[in-house]
């Protein structure tokens, strides 16, 4: 089939010779407005664009035709991804391309901070000559901290140990295999605080990670250890930092990327202790390059053979298979959800079982949908139905599937077990009615609790008084109990309570819960 393709912005030409190679019609020109792009859109299978050009529902909605949006690079903030899910047009980006760049920016921004590169060279441009104020220190032999063993953490560390530097890192989500065959050492964050010399951060932004860096955690680093962040500008406290800075607990800050860009306080940029760079990480010809040659590559691939790589939403399902096998997708993200806030330790495992009128269904949108569910938690940011299997994988997390058509309870069941380094949990729900959804198993003990909100799973004794004890803590807390779920497991002497709450439960009140007596564990998870 003939495509027609239309780039906004600029494509690099050996994109456009990949494209035209295929005998497709490609079009070029720059960036348009809404009004126009309404206009130029219907006849084309695939658009190409960068940062500048906006993909609105409007858009999308007008372009008829169209079958993929490539992005070349990494953000998708100007493409509407749910119009684009909706129509049933695949995104694509190609977030690879600046894995260099930012991996040699970050080792850049190290070495400036050890020698004191921009303070010397200014005061050489000033006419001065002071080699005694600027004496540095060396890389080698120094151990560095990875915060996020992810494409970029791991070209790093790579280079890193090149220069002779031992090499730590804190990822919860790679496993031991990953970070061995990089020859690096997996340690928990605060190990990582309080035995490097060199900090760099290279995870992505959750609630989780904002301000992972702040006054808490500042006070635990080694004394005058020097801080990279190439990644995010929210994952470091800035007042934390400047107080760090200050004191000198830290001893300077390589700082690629910050809390608003460009800035609106200034005071770390100022700083004399900070070398600042105004996100140049992906700035670099090669990265340019190399992104919009991806791109051209993955649309080819995707219009010509049906391949996907780096997709960015799910499209895959239409008409009455969608409407089948959505609901066991929605099912499998909760519980996915639960799985992923109720374990602790990095992944290794996971399993899902198919089971009943479900296993006709094809079972990858469902997996990827559960094991989406189980990394939003911690990686929030960049997971999606399309792209969980291969961030999993990717971190050496086993994944297994099966299916059964064994007589069962339920006229459909879809069940989930986790494995990670510190434990393992199962779960399990049914779906009746078309789309109403049910948690029914929780490691082994049968429940009967909906699936959504705030809810607070307590393990307890199953003893007499203890359910009232909780309720009276809740209450006197102002905590307003919605819907509460018990089960037990007859002759084990323990239960669980999955109880919705209203609204969110402070960790504080959570670890005063489980102070109670009978009372054995208790977590607070969101499930939407």
């Amino acid at each position: 089939m003939s495509y027609r393709i239309l780039v906004l912005e600029g494509l690099t030409e050996r994109g456009q010779e990949i494209l035209r190679a295929e005998g497709w019609t490609l079009d070029q020109m720059k960036a348009q407005p809404q009004e126009e792009l309404l206009k130029l859109v219907p006849p084309y299978h695939a658009i190409l664009v960068r940062s500048g050009s906006k993909m609105t529902p409007e858009v999308i909605d007008a372009a008829k035709n169209l079958k993929v949006i490539g992005r070349a690079g990494v953000g998708v903030d100007n493409i509407d991804l749910a119009a684009a899910t909706r129509r049933g047009v695949l995104v694509m980006n190609s977030p690879g391309g600046n894995t260099i760049s930012t991996a040699e920016l970050a080792i850049a921004l190290m070495l400036a901070l050890a020698r004191n590169i921009p303070p010397a060279d200014a005061s050489m441009k000033g006419e001065n000559w002071d080699r005694k104020k600027y004496a540095g220190v060396e890389l080698y032999g120094k151990r560095l901290g990875v915060v996020g063993l992810g494409r970029v953490g791991r070209e790093v560390a790579s280079r890193a140990r090149a220069f002779g530097m031992e090499v730590q890192a804190y990822d919860p989500f790679v496993s031991a295999a990953v970070a061995e065959e990089a020859h690096v050492k997996l340690r928990s964050l605060e190990e990582l605080l309080q035995t490097s010399d060199y900090l760099t951060l290279h995870t992505t932004l959750t609630d989780e990670t904002h301000h992972l860096l702040n006054k808490e955690t500042l006070s635990k680093v080694k004394p005058g250890v020097r801080i990279v962040n190439a990644a995010r500008g929210p994952l470091i406290d800035p007042d934390a930092l400047i107080e760090a800075l200050d004191s000198g607990r830290v001893a300077g800050a390589g700082l690629d990327v910050h809390a608003k860009e460009p800035p609106q306080d200034w005071r770390l940029a100022h700083h004399p202790k900070v070398i600042a760079t105004p996100h140049l990480g992906a700035s670099t010809m090669e990265a340019q390059q190399r992104v919009g040659t991806d791109i051209a590559q993955q649309v080819r691939d995707y219009l010509k053979g049906g391949i996907i790589q780096q997709a960015v939403n799910f499209y895959s399902l239409a008409g009455d298979l969608y409407d089948k096998v959505r609901p066991a997708m929605d099912l499998g993200e909760r519980l996915g959800l639960f799985l992923g806030q109720a374990c602790r330790g990095s992944l290794e495992r996971i399993e899902l079982g198919v089971y009943g009128d479900l296993r006709e269904l094809d079972l990858k949108p469902i997996l990827s949908a559960s094991v989406s569910g189980i990394l939003k938690p911690h990686m929030a940011e960049g997971v999606t139905l399309v792209n969980a299997l291969d961030i999993a994988r990717g971190r050496g997390v086993e994944i297994l599937e099966s299916t059964s058509s064994a007589a069962l309870a339920f006229s459909n069941l879809v069940a989930l077990r986790l494995k990670t380094s510190e434990e393992e949990l199962s779960v399990a729900g049914t779906i009746f009615g078309g789309r109403h959804m049910r948690l029914v198993d929780v490691d082994g003990v049968e429940v009967d609790t909906i699936p959504q909100g705030n809810i607070l799973m307590v393990r307890n004794d199953d003893t007499p008084g203890t359910v009232g004890r909780v309720g009276t803590f809740l209450g006197d807390k102002g905590v307003n109990i919605a819907r509460m779920g018990l089960g037990r497991k007859p002759g084990s002497g323990r239960a669980i309570m999955l109880i919705e709450v209203d609204s969110e439960v402070s960790q504080q009140l959570t670890e005063q819960l489980t102070r109670l007596p009978g009372i054995r564990e208790t977590r607070f998870l969101r499930l939407g």
